[in-house]
């Protein structure tokens, strides 16, 4: 195993390097050749011991193989190293209802939950973080990982298509989170949830009680105006933009700022009235996830390889002396 693999390509110039000594040291004796002739090469010239011209070569050839060696890094030989990690579990759950479309947040409420999500993936190191979006039937998108590249990519397909449309079932997607999380008394569990907390039927108050019987927290944060609202855009095949209408008028959604406050306070969470303003979920998750979780850590054991350089390299540097000590 190499850690900088790509040195190892140099070695191919070693042959090339031997073939080119070659080339010299006839170079060399044919030069002799044109100035003396052999009787007085051997008078006038020092002596050249060609087994010590080889010797020497495959010396000098052998050094730079093991210095590039040296350069790529190798690694051997196992060892096991104690690994401190959070014992968290978090679950994003995300709505994509088309309310999530309305442009009262720039540059509408799902880009920017989206980006917001990718400010709390920078935040929780070491915790295992999972994502859940829901419309009016919520979706595991990705269970419970550290793997942020996957997060991330995941994240980024996800859209109003993503989970089955018909209302915005908060209960439900509070429920599919709990009966995702593993029931372990040994790893504290928190929910954030971004929505606009359009819900009328799946009980989201009695799935926050619910949470609050495991000692799961709810971070709730309410995307959209809460007074004027946003219209919901729609875009038909010819890329013409109206907006969504019920019984010939025109539909605005408001963030419902009541149902995400009982759902915070049944948890003992925090509840954060995002609205249209900035903010940084990252931030948000230290001043409020990091300190409700209590701060607990487990160990465990991640296996390496140990950096084997130095071996190759002061063989390599011994080399290069015993060239220089001996001559031809």
């Amino acid at each position: 195993m190499f850690d900088c693999p790509f040195f190892l390509l140099l070695l191919w110039l070693i042959p090339a390097l031997a073939i080119l000594f070659r080339y010299a040291y006839r170079k060399k004796s044919q030069a002799a050749e044109r100035f003396l002739v052999v009787a007085m090469q051997k008078r006038l010239m020092p002596k050249r011991d060609r087994i010590r011209i080889l010797l020497r070569s495959i010396v000098l050839l052998a050094a730079l193989s093991l210095g590039l060696i040296a350069m790529s890094g190798p690694m051997f030989g196992v060892y096991f190293e104690d690994v401190s990690r959070k014992g968290a579990d978090i679950f994003v759950l995300l709505d994509v209802s088309r309310s999530m479309l309305a442009e009262d947040v720039a540059p509408n409420r799902l880009k920017r939950a989206k980006s917001d999500i990718k400010d709390l993936l920078q935040r929780v190191i070491g915790d295992r973080i999972g994502l859940i979006v829901f419309a009016g039937k919520p979706i595991v998108k990705v269970p419970l990982t550290t793997d942020h590249g996957f997060y991330n990519e995941i994240l980024d397909s996800v859209d109003t298509n993503s989970a089955p449309r018909g209302g915005t079932a908060i209960g439900d997607a509070i429920r599919k989170a709990l009966d995702t999380m593993p029931p372990e008394s040994n790893r504290d569990q928190a929910i954030v949830l971004i929505t606009d907390g359009d819900d009328q039927e799946s009980m989201p108050i009695d799935a926050a009680k619910d949470a609050a019987a495991r000692n799961v927290r709810i971070l709730a944060v309410g995307l959209g105006d809460a007074t004027e609202g946003g219209r919901i855009p729609i875009r038909d095949a010819n890329g013409n933009l109206t907006y969504l209408k019920h019984e010939g008028r025109e539909v605005w959604s408001k963030v419902n700022e009541q149902t995400l406050q009982e759902i915070a306070q049944q948890t003992e969470g925090v509840y954060v009235p995002a609205e249209t303003r900035t903010f940084d979920l990252g931030q948000i998750y230290i001043n409020y996830l990091s300190r409700l979780k209590g701060g607990e850590y487990q160990v465990e054991q991640r296996k390496k390889f140990r950096q084997q350089y130095q071996v190759f390299l002061v063989a390599a540097v011994m080399l290069l002396f015993v060239y220089i000590v001996v001559n031809e």
